[in-house]
């Protein structure tokens, strides 16, 4: 099984969080329900049943297993539903959702799902065991989140409500896992897999209505849905690539929910009518260096970048203090962390002296620092950072496609951007293993003992012994300077004072289902 995934935050988050201000286009789509302007945005949200959502990429694909960015990711969370979720409440463990129950076995090596029997897709058909089947073998197959169901080896459908995964060592993390896997329709693939990524038809709150390609998605709610009704009946995701325009289309009521940028608090601040939240997440800013190129797979050069990026300028900079410093990729409140893992701090002397002993001498061309429209300033603070010790980047800034694709093909020197592997901490694989280069391991590291680390990780079931197994997989990444991390950054969101959104899932995606007009 290929087992690779990745959810990279650079178009990542509705309307990206990175960027000291925020870059890109003034296009700006038509308004698919604006909720009045003003102070009178609050007061006018009595009586409405529709939302326009703000996104600053549009979606390159929605198939339920092969997406690659957050907005994607968002809008397909709210066309499927996955086996079980995890709930934003209290402890955030996994619950059922098309499942009903569930038991895992005494060698933990078996997962047995119980279906419920009034779940229906969108064209009425009922959902069974075999669309279960089909969608776990799908996440098995994909390339981009494959990761999702690690471990599982074969999936056993003994009658139409019942589903037992077959796993090929214990993994504790399983039903994390299973939490992010979309259930879609066998029949409706088998019918035409065009449609199936382009007119998807899932069993969630929302069914897909259409798309304007580079404008907006629409969706409206599915009145079958087992849950009941949405609250809200129509969905607009429109695309705004600016962020100014996005806090504009906020005040006067165009869009009535965004993820903003930090530097847009200001511009939102003193009206009644908006109100921001603050949401955590372990997602990171870093610094990638392409360790298959030259001085990149040098450890001391690694080193070096690590020393000369100040992070407390870059928190202050790029994210008006909305972010936490840390050069740990694992943030501090996921499993694994210690304060005793090395941290690196601004020390541009200490910089100096790792290049000297590498043989760099100043001034010396790194080359290019390529990085999407989005990430244009971070990557100029991180310039400066580089020229104070004696190394020249130039920028190239990309369209948000044509970035990906030269970052994961490794077309590229250095880079910045942000990222998140949520779930368990054992989805920071995809960062470090041989398996995920390509995707999301984009220093293109290769190393058998980091590859033995977390396969020894994968399967063992005693705590304890696996945060130790994690303690040295962090160790190892820090000493070895992979990445230079930089922080981990709020999730800002902005919304309508008049909507009520609930709780929002620590780093998870947002339900719309969960969202009504006060």
């Amino acid at each position: 099984m290929k087992k690779k995934a990745v959810m990279l935050l650079a178009a990542v988050l509705a309307a990206a969080l990175v960027g000291c201000g925020g870059s890109g286009g003034q296009s700006q789509g038509q308004s698919g329900g604006g909720s009045g302007t003003g102070a009178d945005a609050g007061a006018d949200s009595a009586g409405k049943d529709s939302i326009t959502i703000a996104t600053d990429v549009d979606v390159d694909i929605l198939h339920p297993s092969d997406f690659s960015t957050t907005v994607e990711h968002t809008i397909l969370s709210q066309i499927y539903d996955p086996l079980m979720f995890m709930n934003p409440d209290g402890a955030h463990d996994p619950e059922p959702r098309i499942a009903e129950d569930y038991e895992i076995s005494e060698d933990g090596m078996d997962y047995t799902f119980k279906l419920r029997d009034d779940v229906t897709f969108h064209d009425g058909t009922a959902l069974t065991s075999a669309d279960v089947k089909f969608s776990l073998e799908l996440y098995m197959a994909s390339e981009y989140q494959g990761a999702q169901v690690i471990g599982l080896e074969s999936v056993e459908t003994p009658d139409d409500t019942t589903v037992v995964c077959h796993l090929d060592a214990p993994y504790s993390p399983f039903l994390l896992g299973v939490c992010q896997v979309s259930i879609a329709s066998k029949a409706y693939y088998e019918k035409s897999e065009d449609d199936f990524v382009n007119q998807p038809v899932g069993s969630g709150p929302y069914k897909y209505v259409g798309r304007e390609k580079g404008s907006k998605v629409t969706l409206e709610a599915y009145d079958g849905y087992f849950r009941g009704e949405a609250a809200i009946k129509n969905v607009t995701f429109e695309v705004i690539p600016d962020q100014s325009t996005t806090a504009v289309a906020l005040k006067t009521g165009e869009i009535d929910f965004a993820t903003i940028e930090s530097s847009t608090i200001a511009q939102l601040s003193g009206d009644d009518a908006i109100q921001v939240e603050e949401v955590g997440n372990s997602g990171f800013t870093y610094v990638s260096m392409n360790t298959e190129k030259a001085p990149f797979d040098d450890v001391k050069v690694r080193q070096a970048i690590n020393y000369a990026v100040n992070r407390e300028n870059v928190v202050a900079v790029c994210y008006d203090d909305e972010a936490e410093v840390n050069s740990n990729i694992c943030s501090k409140d996921r499993f694994g962390y210690s304060e005793d893992q090395p941290q690196y701090t601004y020390d541009p002397e200490q910089a100096k002296k790792l290049l000297k002993e590498a043989g760099i001498t100043s001034p010396y061309d790194l080359g290019t620092i390529l990085v999407a429209e989005k990430y244009s300033n971070i990557a100029t603070v991180i310039q400066n950072d580089l020229k104070a010790v004696g190394l020249d980047v130039t920028i190239d800034v990309k369209e948000f496609n044509a970035y990906i694709d030269d970052l994961t093909s490794g077309n590229y020197d250095i880079t910045a951007l942000e990222m998140t592997l949520d779930g368990d901490s054992q989805q920071l694989e995809m960062a470090f293993t041989t398996d995920y280069i390509g995707t999301a391991n984009n220093a293109r590291y290769s190393d058998e003992e980091m590859d033995s680390l977390f396969s020894q990780a994968r399967t063992e079931a005693d705590t304890d012994a696996r945060a130790e197994i994690f303690d040295q997989i962090l160790t190892k990444a820090q000493d070895e300077a992979i990445y230079a991390v930089l922080c981990n950054p709020l999730t800002l969101y902005a919304h309508n004072s008049g909507l009520d959104c609930r709780e929002f899932p620590y780093e998870g995606i947002y339900s719309i289902y969960n969202f009504s007009w006060k």
